[in-house]
């Protein structure tokens, strides 16, 4: 099910802000026994009146294609992506698995991120990043500013100019593939690993496709940055986004060291509107 297929779903009033709202929504916060929210930016309004609990599982269970058990994973992560790429999170009653970790019992509140794409929003981005020759360009900003909507438009560029583009796309989000092929324009020379992983799929890309250059979605943990680490070595220059407040957090920490070493040359941090550039920083790291 895709955002536009939910939309009709919901309530006439509903349906029809979401219609006005177009481009510039940036949420859909659905709960159970409320009425719907829609976020654009810093605005937010309700909308509708309350969801029965009832009409709520029907809707989570179409915006699931009824496949509850085949998102079992993803939702013990707090999300799972619609085929349109849009992102949903999730939260609601949990249960804890034997040796630890925990499963979704019942959802009662869902947070779609709009998928978009937003042509040209990366071009300084990847403008600098060319012109000072950067082997890596990492992509800073709280949640909700666009990182994944500015590295989708990241690799179509890249793709433009002639670069073989491989994309890790874990969450499914980058490029909304269908049974491997995408639905969102992210190059004619983009190959996607979607679905897997980043780590391996970053192996496997570099294996397989031998890319001028990775893109992938929010790195996190060690593993990730081993792997950016020897990705780097191989001379495939790198293209990922991370959760950070400011380039204050690149003093310390992974991503401190990942810029030291020099797997990242380059930093961009998103403030203020979703999308927009705040400051381009070069990272002088180790060659």
């Amino acid at each position: 099910m895709s955002l536009r297929e939910v939309a009709k779903l919901l309530p006439a009033e509903v349906s029809a802000q979401i219609e006005r709202e177009g481009g510039a929504l940036t949420e859909v916060r659905l709960r159970a026994g409320r009425p719907v929210q829609l976020v654009s930016g810093r605005r937010d309004c309700f909308c509708g009146e309350a969801i029965a609990p009832e009409r709520f599982r029907r809707l989570l269970g179409g915006m699931m294609e009824h496949s509850y058990y085949a998102r079992e994973e993803e939702l013990a992560q707090g999300f799972f992506t619609m085929r349109d790429g849009c992102r949903v999170g999730v939260c609601g009653a949990y249960i804890l698995r034997p040796g630890g970790g925990c499963s979704m019992r019942a959802i009662g509140s869902a947070c779609i991120r709009v998928a978009r794409e937003v042509r040209g929003c990366a071009e300084e981005a990847i403008a600098q990043m060319l012109a000072a020759d950067a082997r890596g360009m990492l992509l800073l900003s709280r949640p909700g500013l666009g990182k994944t909507t500015m590295l989708r438009d990241a690799a179509r560029l890249l793709s433009e100019r002639g670069f073989s583009v491989g994309i890790a796309d874990e969450r499914h989000e980058l490029a909304a593939c269908m049974d491997g092929v995408p639905t969102l324009d992210v190059g004619a020379r983009s190959d996607v690993a979607d679905g897997c992983p980043k780590s391996l799929a970053m192996e496997r890309l570099v294996r397989s496709m031998a890319p001028d250059v990775i893109v992938t979605d929010e790195i996190g943990n060690a593993r990730d940055a081993q792997v950016l680490r020897e990705t780097a070595r191989r001379g495939v220059r790198l293209v990922a986004s991370a959760h950070a407040s400011g380039f204050g957090d690149l003093r310390g920490g992974m991503l401190g060291a990942l810029a030291k070493e020099g797997v990242f040359s380059i930093a961009v941090l998103l403030d203020g509107a979703p999308g927009q550039i705040a400051g381009i920083r070069s990272l002088g790291g180790a060659a």
